[in-house]
């Protein structure tokens, strides 16, 4: 079968689909999951552009992903745009992993790239085994993994949409083998030395093993409805009375309430501001403020803000 010859896909998340009427910023790895977000997109006749990240890393193979990308958006007639960034370099001077330090680089260079394409979102190729991967992870952390990812949300202005989240990777696999269409394969990726690649290739496979089932649509359901339970949580929220005219936390009416809702109310807002990296710690810290009669009135927040009480009120304010 001919490339062109694109066998009929599985459905997209419904979700994104409005969002795939504006202009797209595909993150192109050169991976399968990537390369196959790539010709939906295309098949779907949307006006998409990609962006391959060149961390610097596992030099020549490196490089040959990146001319694969160019090579494959060249056949598809997609605009292409390659940037090179020292991840290595990166690491070291946010002492992070080199695994975090390029999805924050990949992740800054994608919403630059949709500012650019003015009103443009950014499509991420997750699918339904990567849910199940983070769910596990965020678990395993003390977050709230179990919402996992969603098909839809915005951060920093932009909108990201992961169309193929309830896809398997193996009927991606199948997909892209029916039309002839290779991919590029990361060499670190089969090794279980970071936890995300350890969960994926020892602990799911234990999961299943131990409950003798595929826990991966399970663990996917149980995302989908944990999410449709904050979502309703968040509605009832913005119901409530908690913010004055100026849009300042109302503090009276947060008092009145038990820890669990007053947690709650002040993580919405911290939300609504766009707080970065928000943890139940930085919850109850700010929680501990609320009262009048507190030691200390102000937080320290990511991004040099302050959560900051005046009198009967919260506000979030440069530091």
């Amino acid at each position: 079968m001919m490339k062109n010859d694109i066998p009929a896909p599985l459905p997209l998340e419904p979700d994104c689909l409005p969002h795939l009427q504006k202009p797209v910023v595909l993150g192109l790895s050169g991976g399968r999951d990537s390369v196959a977000l790539l010709h939906l997109l295309v098949q779907q006749g949307c006006s998409v552009r990609a962006l391959h990240v060149h961390h610097g890393i596992r030099a020549a193979e490196a490089d040959a992903d990146a001319a694969f990308c160019a090579r494959l958006c060249h056949e598809l007639e997609v605009p292409f745009e390659l940037q090179r960034v020292d991840v290595p370099t990166l690491a070291t001077e946010q002492g992070v992993s080199l695994e975090t330090a390029g999805r924050h680089a990949r992740r800054w260079l994608l919403a630059a790239a949709a500012r650019r394409c003015k009103g443009g979102v950014v499509a991420l190729a997750h699918h339904a085994d990567d849910q199940a991967e983070t769910v596990l992870f965020r678990l395993a952390r003390g977050a709230a993994g179990l919402r996992g990812m969603q098909p839809v949300h915005e951060a920093s202005g932009i909108i990201w949409v992961r169309p193929m989240l309830s896809w398997r990777r193996s009927e991606i696999t199948d997909w892209l083998q029916q039309m002839g269409q290779s991919w590029r394969d990361d060499s670190t990726n089969a090794v279980a030395d970071v936890a995300r690649n350890a969960l994926r290739l020892e602990a799911l496979p234990a999961l299943n093993k131990a409950l003798g089932r595929d826990v991966t649509p399970i663990l996917g359901r149980s995302a989908r409805l944990h999410a449709e339970t904050i979502d309703a949580l968040e509605a009832a929220l913005a119901a409530l009375p908690t913010r004055d005219p100026q849009g300042r936390l109302y503090l009276p009416f947060v008092w009145q309430q038990p820890l669990a809702l007053q947690k709650a109310i002040v993580r919405h807002y911290l939300q609504e501001h766009s707080v970065a990296d928000i943890s139940e710690e930085m919850v109850l810290a700010i929680v501990d403020i609320l009262p009048a009669e507190a030691a200390t009135s102000r937080v320290n927040l990511p991004g040099d803000r302050q959560a900051i009480r005046r009198e009967r009120r919260l506000v979030i304010s440069p530091a």
